[in-house]
């Protein structure tokens, strides 16, 4: 009876667990909307990943798009940005006519089935992520305001690793 009431408090606080810094951040691999793949492995040592859980109808999404394509155009060559479409009411079809309307400078996703929004905890949008090229979780939930003084810090720990 003991080890029951155990397994399940202990599932309990697996289920009620949610990724914060510090935290390894969930692999997975999906397919961005221009068909390309994307594998969170394959920038591993290499640079940090700049993840952007959203919907088309979240109106502070919409909001922040001036200043994610900003990031996306000054820093393309520091850091790998992904848009993750959680498909909570969403779809294709309105993912590209959003990307279309509002003329995203960055890659996206759609998480059809909302496998990687559930393994990332995102119970809301937006609900962003940045990971290091250690792939721990560095910080989480919206755009850090001294996007220049991280970047500066994690061009720093990757030439520390071997990676300039």
């Amino acid at each position: 009876m003991t080890s029951l009431i155990t397994a399940a408090q202990s599932q309990s606080q697996t289920e009620n667990s949610v990724l914060s810094i510090g935290d390894v951040a969930p692999h997975f691999v999906m397919q961005r909307l221009d068909g390309s793949p994307f594998t969170l492995a394959d920038y591993k040592g290499k640079k940090p990943v700049y993840l952007i859980f959203w919907n088309t109808w979240c109106g502070y999404c919409i909001k922040k798009i001036p200043k994610i394509n900003a990031i996306a155009r000054q820093y393309r060559q520091d850091i790998e940005i992904l848009a993750i479409n959680t498909s909570w009411s969403d779809n294709l079809v309105a993912i590209g006519e959003f990307q279309a309307e509002y003329q995203t400078d960055y890659p996206m996703a759609f998480d059809n089935d909302a496998v990687v929004t559930k393994n990332y905890d995102v119970w809301g949008a937006p609900t962003e992520f940045i990971i290091d090229i250690n792939g721990i979780i560095v910080h989480r939930d919206n755009i850090p305001t001294e996007f220049d003084a991280h970047i500066a810090h994690w061009q720093k720990q990757s030439c520390q690793q071997g990676v300039c």
